[in-house]
């Protein structure tokens, strides 16, 4: 069985690095955004036999509640990576023998993008790095706890180091619109120049 997971943080804390352009409550209103597109999209995605949002936040545990999405609601949160391995060996107690574990920042990623991960899962792990190669926008692991999250700095060189040293298979993928995050100034450019009519360009639009 697969489980895509998607943890999110306490969107007040989001995006530190927007700081200079936008004020916390815009930062906030933009993770939130970008929430509800993620779900929305993981939410049209086939071939999986759970979809999980891992988060502390009540509002966006509501949220993918009424959209039919389970929740493993955390009472607190060290750090992603803390938040994806404890959410990843809980989908194994449920069943789950694949986690795709994805980022709620990829305002241009696809269903057919993460339907990729999901035909491609197979013993071992499957890796999306970011556009500039260092970060890790999605994991696949099989099984689950194959190898830790590393997620932060060079975490897509852990992670494929984790996994050469355990000598387990891993992939390198790199769909288009998952390599896309938006982290900073310069992504945020990016994404009124690539996507101006997507939902997330016009309400930075208005700002």
């Amino acid at each position: 069985m697969i489980f895509a997971l998607l943890p999110v943080k306490a969107p007040k804390n989001a995006k530190q690095r927007l700081s200079g352009l936008f004020t916390p409550q815009q930062r906030e209103i933009l993770a939130r955004a970008m929430f509800e597109e993620a779900l929305a999209t993981l939410c049209s995605v086939e071939g999986l036999a759970r979809r999980v949002v891992v988060t502390s936040d009540g509002i966006a545990a509501a949220r993918a509640r009424s959209s039919g999405v389970e929740v493993f609601y955390e009472t607190e949160q060290l750090s992603h990576s803390a938040s994806a391995d404890a959410a990843a060996r809980r989908a194994a107690a449920l069943g789950a023998t694949t986690v795709i574990l994805l980022p709620i920042d990829v305002p241009l990623a696809t269903r057919e993008e993460i339907e990729m991960l999901v035909a491609g899962a197979e013993p071992g792990v499957i890796v999306v790095p970011s556009a500039d190669g260092s970060g890790t926008n999605a994991l696949v692991r099989t099984p689950p706890d194959v190898i830790q999250s590393c997620f932060g700095p060079d975490s897509f060189r852990k992670h494929v180091s984790q996994a050469e040293e355990a000598g387990v298979p891993v992939k390198v993928l790199r769909p288009p619109g998952l390599l896309f995050d938006i982290d900073t100034p310069e992504d945020v450019a990016e994404l009124l120049a690539r996507a101006p009519s997507s939902r997330i360009a016009a309400l930075l639009r208005s700002w």
